[in-house]
């Protein structure tokens, strides 16, 4: 497990942090460690989100052939002389 200490953190989030803990029950470390394995998570899902997207929107229709790059290159290579 990691381990940082946050210096400099700006007075109203370290309040917002502390009211929340005090709301849940939990100390201001955990609510802290909380926060941060929460804003990671959704980072990555938005992530994998688009990464399908992106992945769909190049996906070769069905029925398709695959073609071989090299002849592709080869052709337009020839076409310039």
């Amino acid at each position: 497990m990691g381990e940082f200490k946050i210096r400099n953190l700006d007075p109203q989030v370290a309040a917002v942090l502390r009211t929340r803990a005090k709301t849940r029950g939990v100390s201001m470390e955990e609510e802290a460690r909380s926060a941060l394995t929460e804003s990671v998570a959704l980072k990555r899902e938005a992530f994998a989100r688009r990464a399908a997207a992106c992945r769909a929107s190049t996906r070769r229709p069905k029925g398709r052939p695959v073609s071989d790059s090299a002849v592709l290159i080869r052709r337009e290579r020839d076409a310039w002389g």
